[in-house]
């Protein structure tokens, strides 16, 4: 059986001001171009198709445009979870009237598990829930967290399932290999990822999902399997913050055999037309330079630089941020102590100190000459 796995698609998300629609338009029209000509047997989406709970009428209508060519052109079951960062309302949205044409959007949480079934295998959904919420459904049973909650529904499915045939399931979270004394240290996170619950545990352990033949997940924006060949995260389709910049997107093709026990997964990038990377040096070095892709600035210089940001969008007008990683000159001025100080000096004066004392640098005679003269204009017409 022939799976593909994505995750995180993030429709509608803005990074530093620059919204990302037309970037995730033509990201994921590729995705579906080589989708379609690998001819799978079944497409899993493990959550987050939007940014927000309310996307944008922009984002809404991409969405409409990608999941209608996906019915159109695939020629298999389409299952797709909502994440924490989707409305599960929203997902769910004509559900009943979806799967009759093979599209399968689970966004919330029910008593019995969703489940799609083709010639080969049983597809269990799981929905981003909070553990409150799943406690509600579950009332007999002991729930205090995400892991409790994932337990619950995980031995639901185990009760009625059948082992002689493939058994996969979809999840939004975190799942960890590692101790549960330091959970979640076996992971490549980034600063996309939003925290799942306040107050208890948001991992999950793999050990909780022993036994299926692949588990599908979202949340974690990079690529990466979990303590087995079977449990993985497909990653995001593009970068989305400057924690992402070094990681190389795609999506995931997964080949499993139940009569061999076998699993073969193989990755397919996915390029962007327009980068995300990060450039540091200083700033004159860079300033010769010119790019449209996304860019995190960081001077190395020693001195912070007039109108720094306004520069650089002239070269690269996707300038995304700046940072000084090297600044040797105090930025700040102790206006109590030096305020006796600047009562007692002429304005000019007064200027000078604090020129030298953001710049580390003197004014010249010529500047200090100039200061004077506009001072001096001021204070006559006052």
């Amino acid at each position: 059986m022939k799976i593909i796995h994505t995750a995180d698609w993030h429709i509608g998300k803005i990074v530093n001001e620059h919204p990302l629609i037309e970037d995730q338009a033509a990201i994921l029209d590729d995705w579906l171009n080589q989708t379609v000509a690998l001819a799978p047997d079944l497409v899993i989406m493990a959550g987050d198709l939007y940014d927000r709970t309310l996307p944008s009428r922009d984002a809404v209508q991409l969405a409409n445009r990608i999941l209608t060519r996906m019915t159109r052109e695939l020629d298999c079951p389409i299952c797709i979870i909502s994440g924490n960062h989707d409305a599960g309302e929203r997902v769910a949205y004509a559900n009943d009237i979806l799967a009759s044409q093979g599209l399968y959007m689970v966004g919330l949480p029910t008593h019995e598990i969703a489940k799609v079934s083709t010639t080969e295998a049983d597809i269990y959904l799981l929905p981003f829930s909070d553990h409150l919420s799943l406690k509600r459904i579950y009332p007999d049973e002991t729930i205090h967290s995400i892991e409790d909650a994932t337990r619950v529904q995980v031995q639901a499915i185990k009760n009625q399932w059948d082992e002689s045939r493939l058994n996969i399931v979809l999840y939004h979270g975190y799942v960890t290999a590692s101790s549960m004394d330091t959970p979640g240290e076996d992971l490549e996170k980034s600063k996309s990822e939003r925290p799942l619950s306040i107050g208890t545990s948001e991992y999950v352990p793999t050990k909780v999902f022993e036994g299926f033949d692949y588990v599908a997940l979202g949340h974690l924006h990079g690529s990466q399997k979990v303590g087995s060949e079977r449990i993985r995260y497909s990653g995001s389709p593009l970068k989305f913050s400057k924690s992402e910049v070094n990681h190389h997107k795609g999506f995931l093709e997964i080949d499993l055999d139940k009569a061999t026990d076998s699993i073969e997964v193989t990755k397919h990038d996915l390029l962007p037309k327009i980068d995300m990377r990060v450039v540091r040096g200083q700033f004159d070095d860079i300033l010769v330079g010119h790019s449209d892709d996304y860019i995190f600035f960081e001077l190395t210089d020693d001195y912070t630089q007039h109108e720094a940001m306004n520069r650089l969008k002239q070269r690269y007008p996707n300038a995304m941020s700046l940072e000084y990683t090297a600044l040797k000159n105090e930025q700040t001025i102790n206006h109590t102590t030096k305020r006796k100080v600047f009562q007692e000096k002429p304005v000019w004066d007064q200027f000078g100190d604090f020129y030298a004392a953001n710049t580390s640098l003197d004014l010249s005679e010529y500047q200090t000459t100039i200061v004077q003269d506009a001072f001096k204009a001021i204070l006559e017409e006052d």
